[in-house]
């Protein structure tokens, strides 16, 4: 799967949603941390994520069209179910999943900061780079 297509909708109903302007593009279904007051970039590994982008203008209608231009407002799902890029490791349902290297879920081995924490992960992503759902666990 190319991280740049969307296989599954990513936006779903249930949820709290805030708005942000995106510094750097920002592909949904990617990670987000705050960049400065009112103003989210992807997030990566290390980083303490707000939540997952969801929604946004998006500036084409090709295989990117998932993409949100720098500058442009993004939807961002800090509560709840969301659906979210994973990279190739297993990740099982029920797993504690956090922000790996470009704003995509991994698995959280060992302890873990609280603050990497993303979410419990509620369906496997079979050992493959996937969208799965996750139940985010800040906010």
């Amino acid at each position: 799967m190319s991280y740049g297509t969307v296989v599954e909708g990513i936006f779903v109903k249930d949820g709290q949603y805030l708005s942000f302007t995106g510094s750097g593009d920002i592909t949904l279904g990617n990670v987000v941390k705050l960049h400065s007051t009112g103003t989210v970039e992807v997030a990566n590994l290390g980083d303490n994520p707000i939540g997952v982008a969801v929604s946004g203008n998006r500036f084409s209608r090709t295989a990117t069209d998932n993409v949100v231009e720098s500058g442009q407002k993004v939807t961002v799902c800090t509560r709840g179910v969301v659906n979210v890029y994973t990279d190739s490791s297993a990740i099982l349902a029920g797993s504690v999943v956090k922000c790996g290297a470009s704003g995509i879920a991994v698995l959280q081995s060992g302890s873990g900061s609280p603050l990497d924490t993303l979410g419990i992960a509620l369906e496997a992503n079979g050992s493959a780079a996937a969208t799965i759902q996750v139940k985010l666990l800040k906010g």
